[in-house]
């Protein structure tokens, strides 16, 4: 659920964060101007006495002559963007696998039998309207060879729904065209082509409900601007595409009633209606004639009755009461689920009525009631589906254009977030054969789609229940678009328009301080990381023949230790002879050896006397790499064979053997599968770990480019990696607090944090994506300190370019890098927020200025610096990281001959399907909540060097950071929900978009997963320490104190962190602080 919620939270948060700037392109918007008595005696002071007590206020327009051209220059971009992402995201995802194999085989027989014969085995399903499509699809597959398992396949059976989609953006664009300047209607129409359940159910899914959707719309337009006959048309073809249409009937008739009965009725009008809408459903009846009109009428019966269920996963009522899959026959209350379904869809049906006469002459209450009516029927009624509260979005968007209404946009932002996760969850989580019946992720969606009806409720009452005149309308708009009213002296006394502030320059004192931490941690980090000599050569046993070791004379062996190559536990026979005729079976078929894992020493208990040892691979072997083979006598000396020449790169590097397997001379943990990878994407192999992008091990296998396949080689860029994050906290501390001293405590902090150093010694890939989230965060934070209204727009595209380049690099390193994206998107439109607040004050005064900021400058350019701003955001936050994204698959070596675009393509269902089907158990497991209070470590490497010692390396946190990080981050929103600190926003933000997505996740997780979180801890901890010190500036000697001390756990506890070799005892007395923290092996 890890990538459901990210996706959900992320979308409903940017369509609101897009709400304010898109309501200030509203036509003849006002913006009232308070002033209060002082600042009017100023200016009249025959009426002072009066402006004591009563305010006076100004009108202002915003209007912007240029905003014609540019806002259409934004809607063709919108379009053409929406039309390529949908195409890209329909090749990319086959969809949902019963229904895209049901249309293209529908497509296929409808055009290879005819129209009479489809609907002879078919009883239930789709009407004709939408064969009609499959047949032109057919048509087209079958014209150019189009194979139907292909990605050109799935693009074509989608393509209706994409082209539905830009048809629904159109009509949204030309309605809103009407109240909002064409920049806002642009926006607008992203807003709804941008959705992310607008694009879950068109390409990803792939089903066909923006088909019969946007002729649905267009006849509430219509409706709405007294055109009925065009409407009983189209709402006959959304009849003929899907049956759910008719869910909307009695809108239609509510438009009847109010232009034809109660809007000077005639008798000559009412005849001329009844007549078109006889016509259209004649229509109906000779469009279905092909079929066969007995078989289409038994077909829409038999549809309407199907799935007798409270529920068919819809997550609404019935769900939140565990009925969903289960009978509508059921009782309760004395009456069946359909029954209490059928009460609720008529008490739905009647409120509509209500808002009907209610709202006589409000045109914006068709698409609303349209609205209403799927929300109530989806939540109330029995067998609904999980997709049949699509329609909602597209009508609530349209009464907004229509009626702009604040809460009308919330309850469309909140009703795609409750689509997007019913639908998200169905699609991807659910598994019939494991379904349980009372999940909490179901209960919670169910509640996500009460509040959704509850807030519709709300909405309903409050803007339609009652009729409201052209001059109201206006004085609602104002209210609900404005940010809080600010009067002159207020304004003087707090600065509204806020320049761009200096970021701290880095002093000659400040470079002395970081260069040496970062000399003094990377002498610590790079010393003993591992050794630089090991085998290279490679033998295969499959390939190169078995091996049959001559020792020369018959000896007692011991153990047989071999080095493996990059393949995982290949299988061996091993046989022994004393004359090399009469054969016996050490490891047979029944039990072939393990050879164990790769790039370290392995050891196999012998206990033979044999001269000839013969090694073959077992039957399922099909590849192996064997570095160099030892033989040991019973004595531990090694036994180099006298045929060793024969086995040249088996036995060629004998001085190289370990007695012992420990950290420094092998892998442990999870360098089996990335130092494993580096090595086979240096040397074009197959690649084996294939559940992560693959940058990070691409920067792995630089290291072992540099100084071989050794484990300092392959640890070398990611401790490299760890050293560079120090020079990087130290900047963005100084740039955030401006001060050194404190710089140098926040450094040292994270320097010497146990977490930091251990995941940047081992081979694994959460180095990489940490270090770029650090860095997209420190280009943003930089963004944050600069306004385009007083520096050069370049200049402030330079920081957000660097950002999204940054964020592109986490993603391709690791999926946990996309985490970032939420955090980065909520602090880039908290500044666009700003922007438009300051635009809003300065054309409230377009005659004053702040500072060296001219107001008239700010209403000037606000929209052209905010547009080239989005579109560069566009490039460098979605298109360059895709780029980089996929550019890193070059290397990935996937066993297949495919393309690079369908490599990456094939990766990522493989990366998805792995993580999302996950089911492990681990023993150092942890869940998120005992991270920050460090519960359970995780046991990386345990060696045993005598009895009593023993070498260990676990990572987890230094507990003066972790656990003083748990009350500065309480501290934090203090500041930024009470102080309005927005630096403690920004650091809390970051922190959370790192830490509570994986609130939600499932599978096995360890505490290595909050090692991004970890830079934001320290700075938390850094800025209540700076906090503190600036009020009471005597007490910044115990800041030093307390790093020293941080420093002094470093150092006592260096030994279970670095794997060197310690007393049972000394762990035991001094480090074990807890029962379940495992650091090194006692038994």
């Amino acid at each position: 659920m890890g990538m459901i919620n990210t996706v959900a939270i992320l979308g409903f948060l940017a369509m609101l964060a897009v709400y304010f700037p898109i309501s200030s392109f509203l036509r003849n918007r006002k913006v009232v101007v308070e002033q209060s008595g002082a600042s009017i005696r100023s200016k009249n002071r025959k009426n002072a006495g009066k402006s004591r007590t009563k305010n006076k206020t100004e009108v202002v327009s915003l209007a912007n002559p240029q905003d014609r051209s540019i806002g259409l220059t934004i809607f063709v971009a919108v379009m053409v963007v929406a039309f390529l992402l949908r195409v890209i995201i329909g090749g990319v995802y086959h969809g949902h696998e019963q229904d895209m194999s049901c249309f293209i085989a529908w497509a296929d027989m409808v055009y290879n039998d005819g129209f009479h014969k489809f609907y002879e085995t078919m009883t239930e399903g789709y009407p004709p309207g939408y064969i009609y499509i499959l047949y032109v699809i057919g048509w087209l597959r079958h014209l150019f060879s189009i194979p139907w398992d292909s990605a050109t396949s799935d693009i074509l059976t989608k393509m209706p729904s994409i082209l539905t989609d830009m048809g629904m953006g159109y009509i949204i664009y030309k309605v809103a065209s009407e109240k909002f300047r064409e920049t806002g209607a642009a926006l607008l129409a992203a807003v709804y082509l941008f959705c992310p359940a607008i694009l879950l159910d068109s390409v990803v899914w792939g089903q066909t409900d923006s088909i019969y959707v946007v002729f649905i719309a267009w006849m509430f337009y219509l409706i709405a601007k007294k055109k009925l006959i065009p409407s009983y048309f189209l709402f006959a073809l959304a009849i003929l595409l899907k049956p759910q249409a008719m869910m909307f009937a009695p809108v239609l008739i509510y438009g009847i009633i109010d232009h034809v009965f109660l809007q000077d009725f005639n008798w000559k009008k009412f005849g001329i209606n009844l007549g078109m809408g006889l016509t259209a459903i004649l229509c109906m009846v000779i469009s279905v004639l092909p079929y066969g009109l007995q078989k289409v009428i038994s077909l829409y019966t038999n549809t309407v009755g199907s799935f007798e269920y409270a529920s068919v996963n819809a997550y609404n009522f019935w769900t939140l009461c565990g009925k969903n899959w289960i009978s509508q026959g059921e009782t309760k209350f004395g009456l069946t689920y359909q029954t209490w379904g059928t009460i609720f869809i008529l008490l739905i049906i009647i409120a509509t009525v209500f808002i009907s006469f209610r709202c006589k002459k409000t045109e914006a209450k068709y698409s609303y009631i349209g609205a209403v009516l799927i929300i109530g029927i989806f939540m109330f009624s029995v067998r609904m589906h999980e997709r049949y509260m699509y329609p909602a979005m597209a009508f609530l968007l349209l009464a907004y254009v229509m009626k702009p209404r604040r809460d009308v946009f919330i309850l469309y932002c909140l009703s795609a977030m409750h689509f997007f996760y019913n639908v998200a969850h169905v699609l991807f989580k659910y598994d019939a054969a494991n379904y349980d019946w009372h999940s909490p992720i179901l209960f919670s969606i169910s509640l996500l789609g009460m509040v959704v009806f509850g807030f519709m409720v709300y909405t309903t009452v409050r803007h339609y229940w009652k009729y409201e005149t052209e001059e109201q309308e206006k004085e609602i708009i104002t209210r609900e678009t404005m940010f809080k009213k600010v009067s002159v002296e207020k304004a003087e006394k707090k600065t509204v328009i806020r320049p761009s502030s200096k970021l701290a320059k880095m002093t000659k004192k400040d470079y002395i301080a970081m260069g040496i931490i970062t000399l003094v941690y990377a002498v610590i980090a790079f010393v003993h990381l591992g050794s630089l000599k090991a085998p290279e050569t490679e033998y295969s046993v499959v390939t190169n023949g078995a091996v049959v070791a001559d020792l020369g004379q018959d000896i007692s062996l011991g153990k047989m230790a071999e080095y493996l190559g990059y393949q995982n536990n290949p299988k061996y026979l091993v046989d022994y002879s004393s004359d090399g005729t009469n054969w016996n079976t050490l490891y047979g078929a029944d039990n072939p050896w393990d050879a164990g894992s790769v790039f370290c020493w392995n050891y196999t208990d012998l206990n033979v006397t044999a001269r000839y040892i013969r090694i073959s691979p077992a039957a399922d072997t099909v590849n192996d790499s064997m570095m160099e083979l030892v033989f040991t006598d019973t004595e531990g000396n090694v036994v180099t064979p006298v045929n060793a020449a024969d086995y040249h790169n088996l036995f060629d590097e004998q001085d190289m053997y370990a007695s012992r397997a420990t950290n420094l001379n092998g892998t442990y943990f999870d360098e089996i599968y990335h130092g494993r990878t580096a090595y086979e994407m240096i040397h074009k192999l197959y690649c084996y770990e294939n559940t992560h992008p693959p940058l990070g091990k691409e920067l792995i296998a630089v290291g072992v480019l540099i100084f071989g396949m050794c484990p300092f080689g392959w640890r070398f860029m990611g401790t490299l990696f760890g050293v560079l994050m120090v020079p990087i906290i130290y900047n963005f501390s100084k740039k955030f607090f401006k001060e050194t001293w404190i710089s140098i405590v926040t450094t040292i902090l994270f320097a010497f944090d146990f977490m930091h150093f251990v995941q940047t010694r081992i081979s694994t890939i959460d180095v990489y994506v940490t270090l770029f989230i650090m860095l997209s965060y420190f280009f943003m934070y930089c963004y944050t300190r600069i306004s385009f209204f007083d520096t050069k727009l370049s200049k402030t595209l330079i920081p957000l370019g660097l950002c999204g380049f940054s964020m592109g690099l986490s993603w391709a390193s690791k999926w946990t890098g996309i985490y970032s994206a939420i955090g980065l998107a909520i602090i880039f439109f908290a500044q666009m927020i700003r922007r438009f607040r300051e635009y809003i004050y300065a054309a409230k005064n377009p005659g004053g200025k702040t500072g060296e900021i001219s107001h008239q400058y700010i209403v000037k350019n606000f929209h052209k610096k905010l547009i080239i701003t989005l579109l560069w955001c566009c490039v460098f936050f979605i298109v360059v990281p895709a780029v980089i994204y996929v550019l890193s698959y070059i290397p990935f070596n996937d066993g297949t001959d495919r393309g690079l675009i369908q490599k990456v393509i094939e990766a990522q269902k493989t990366m998805y399907n792995y993580h999302s089907n996950l089911d492990a158990t681990h023993p150092y497991g942890s869940k998120w909540y005992q991270w920050p209070i460090m519960y359970r470590p995780i046991w990386y490497y345990s060696g045993v060097v005598s009895d009593t010692v023993r070498e260990g390396i676990s990572a987890f946190g230094n507990p003066l950071v972790w656990w003083a990080g748990i009350p500065a981050f309480a501290f934090m929103l203090y500041r930024m929900f009470v102080k309005k600190d927005r630096k403690a926003a920004f650091l809390s933000v970051g922190y959370l978009s790192q830490y509570a997505p994986w609130f939600k996740v499932t599978r096995v997780v360890f505490i290595y997963h909050y090692f991004p979180s970890v830079p934001f801890v320290t700075v938390m901890v850094g800025y209540s320490m700076y906090l503190i010190v600036k009020k009471y500036p005597k007490v910044r000697k115990l800041a030093y104190v307390y790093t020293a001390l941080a420093v002094g756990l470093f150092i006592m506890f260096y030994p279970v962190l670095s794997g060197t070799p310690t007393t049972i005892h000394y762990v035991t007395t001094y480090l074990k602080w807890f029962e379940n923290w495992v650091l090194l092996q006692t038994w």
